[in-house]
Formats: C-alpha cells, structure tokens, sequence
C-alpha cells in the first residue's frame, strides 16, 4: 500500500496541477464550447465591433511589446492563452505547500553558519510565506479573472473561425 505524507502530498498535488495545465492548454482546453455558439446571440454588427474591439486591443498589445504582425486575432489569441496560463498558475494550492516551504527553508537556515545572513534569509521567508498566504485567499478573484480571459479567447478564436469560414467560403 502506498502512503503519501504531507510533504509527498503537498509535491503531488502540484505536480498533478501543472501537468493538468499543461495538458489542458496542450488540447485546447476541454472547458471550451463549441465557437458557433459563442457568437450565436450576436448580430452581424455587434460581431464586427466586437472583432474591432480585439483588432484594437491586439494593435495596442502590438505596439507596448514592439511586435509586428500581420495578423491581429492570432496575436490576440495568442496572449490571451498566455495570460490565461498566467493565473492558473497562480490557482496553485499555496497553502499546502507553506509547511513543506517553511520546513524545508528552516533546515537550510540551521546549515548556514553566519548569523547576520541567517536573520536575512528567515526575513525573506517570511515575506515569501505571506505572498503565498495573499495568493491564497485571492482565489477567488484568481478564478474569476482566468474565466473572463478564457472566455475572451474563446470569443477571439471563434472571430478567427469566422473568419477563416468566411475566406474559404470566397476562395470556393
């Protein structure tokens, strides 16, 4: 029988986090609806100002990183899905790993042997643990915002598929 203690479990429960991450971000995201449904309700006029908005958005995001592309929506769903990998990341269960932090971190004070760098590293700790405890209780409002960018990526790609029917539809 294998047993996990709370320093194993708190190891496994991150590494099972990052690898649904990654495999999530990998497959496209299981969570995602169909796109003909995401602009389903819209008219033709709110889906071209809503591709407009992004355009913008993607040209402003353009411009602040110093890139140059040509297409817009593609730069826009491209960063969207790395902001979204953002703060899954920081859905990391932070409170579990604070004893397995802590524990780990006091035994590498008590190997070092200068007082005065013992007392910076035990300050840095403690700073480090109160992050971890802010991201903790900011869940919430972690998951909140990783759906609202999940969502307007799914908007983004949904305005791409649109597009992409739209040119085969000329080209045929």
């Amino acid at each position: 029988m294998f047993v996990i203690n709370g320093k194993d479990r708190a190891i496994f429960i991150y590494l099972n986090f990052k690898f649904s991450i990654m495999n999530g971000i990998e497959k496209g995201d299981s969570s995602t609806s169909p796109l003909k449904d995401i602009l389903a309700d819209l008219t033709v006029k709110d889906v071209e100002r809503l591709k407009d908005y992004y355009v913008e958005e993607a040209k402003r995001l353009m411009a602040f990183f110093g890139q140059e592309e040509e297409d817009a929506l593609g730069f826009m769903k491209k960063h969207l899905r790395i902001v979204e990998a953002l703060l899954r990341e920081l859905q990391f269960p932070w409170e579990a790993c604070i004893p397995v932090l802590y524990g780990s971190f006091m035994h590498y004070i008590v190997l070092e042997e200068e007082k005065g760098k013992r007392k910076r590293l035990s300050n840095l700790m403690t700073e480090l643990i109160k992050r971890m405890k802010f991201f903790a209780k900011k869940e919430a409002l972690i998951m909140g915002t990783t759906r609202h960018y999940q969502e307007q990526r799914q908007e983004v790609e949904a305005l791409i598929a649109l597009r992409d029917n739209e040119f085969n539809a000329l080209r045929s």
